[in-house]
């Protein structure tokens, strides 16, 4: 009866948090995304307008590896002449021509990780884990082509085992300009569950949005158990609204 009850409590929080995730552009998400183990698993779209971060980027998000590909791309943006990746293992994190490899210093399977990759033309490109910079190279002089679509969970997609994530995501922000290493660090501190993220104005492509667009294979929301007692506490204020407390 207990497990009955709890399985409604979840289902009806995620209900709620999932209406209010799109009643308001600057409203909180507790939806995370898994990602099945297949190159079928995958979401793909043309952003509206990747224009901000042709000079420079910084992008952010939360991961859990449960997967052991050799390269586990979890975000791909590619155009004809440039391309953004950024792989869950620390072996790819390219950015127009330059790649730094940092195997064996990205957390193994089953742990969430914050992960930022920073990069801005003719200065640096910078890796953060959990808020701490585990490397840097220089960037290239120019600016980024932008345009093309970005591939979550694959590569373009590949039909290639080595190419497949198949862990989970939540909080994939893009902001423009370069987060300065404390912004980083307080993002990472905060914590899985924290709204930090939507302090930022420059916060340009948001993980709301991407909540909706196209999925293909098996890609499925969920609420990370870490959340929950969030989630609950922020439907409990929901509910009282309605009872007119």
């Amino acid at each position: 009866m207990i497990m009955i009850h709890l399985h409604l409590i979840v289902t009806l929080v995620c209900c709620l948090t999932h209406t209010l995730s799109y009643a308001a552009d600057e409203e909180q998400t507790f939806l995370a995304l898994s990602f099945g183990k297949t190159t079928g698993d995958y979401i793909q779209f043309t952003p509206a307008d990747m224009s901000p971060f042709q000079s420079s980027f910084t992008g952010c998000v939360w991961i859990k590896n449960r997967y052991d590909a050799m390269y586990r791309p979890m975000v791909f943006h590619f155009h004809p002449r440039d391309e953004i990746i950024m792989e869950s293992n620390g072996y790819v994190n390219y950015v127009k021509g330059y790649n730094l490899d940092l195997r064996g210093k990205f957390p193994e399977k089953n742990v969430w990780f914050h992960y930022c990759m920073s990069w801005s033309a003719g200065e640096e490109q910078k890796i953060y884990i959990n808020g701490g910079e585990v490397g840097s190279i220089s960037a290239s002089s120019s600016n980024l082509d932008m345009g093309g679509e970005i591939c979550i969970g694959n590569r373009v997609p590949s039909k290639e085992q080595d190419y497949i994530f198949g862990g989970q995501l939540y909080k994939l922000n893009f902001f423009s300009g370069v987060l300065s290493s404390s912004e980083v660090r307080q993002m990472a501190e905060a914590g899985i569950c924290s709204s930090i993220e939507l302090k930022h104005e420059n916060r340009k492509l948001k993980w709301e949005e991407m909540l909706t667009v196209p999925r293909y294979g098996n890609v499925m929301e969920f609420v990370p158990p870490e959340c929950v007692p969030y989630l609950m506490a922020k439907v409990e204020k929901v509910i009282n609204l309605f009872k007119g407390i």
